[in-house]
């Protein structure tokens, strides 16, 4: 007989489970901040628009059109102090997704995901 192998939630193709993807809560506003002020020229080359929290304090979501991810982006904290990005389409299937992202390579890795072609830097 065999064994069922349960699928985990929250894969590349699959649509996003927001209360599988959300783990602690904090400070989304904060978050906000780094993502649409500190990053704020690399954001608005993003498309960045429509930021808005998804679960209280849990999951935040933002719209991007950019040259290599045009939907959803959503960022949740994991228990590990590290953030889970969730890459999805405007109907939230899930077209990537990085975990264990550290605060401090937070904005590079939204850039590198979304926008950044190597030619244009020097």
């Amino acid at each position: 007989m065999a064994t069922k192998v349960k699928k985990e939630k929250n894969q590349v193709g699959d649509i996003l489970d927001h209360k599988a993807a959300v783990c602690r809560e904090f400070d989304i506003a904060e978050l906000h901040s780094v993502v649409a002020g500190s990053g704020l020229l690399r954001a608005g080359s993003w498309g960045f628009h429509d930021g808005a929290v998804i679960a209280k304090n849990k999951l935040y979501r933002f719209s991007v059109n950019g040259m290599h991810h045009k939907g959803y982006v959503y960022i949740s904290l994991g228990w590990s102090d590290t953030f889970d990005i969730f890459y999805t389409d405007k109907k939230d299937k899930i077209k990537k997704v990085r975990s264990m992202v550290y605060i401090m390579d937070l904005i590079e890795t939204l850039d590198t995901d979304i926008e950044r072609i190597s030619e244009y830097t020097q």
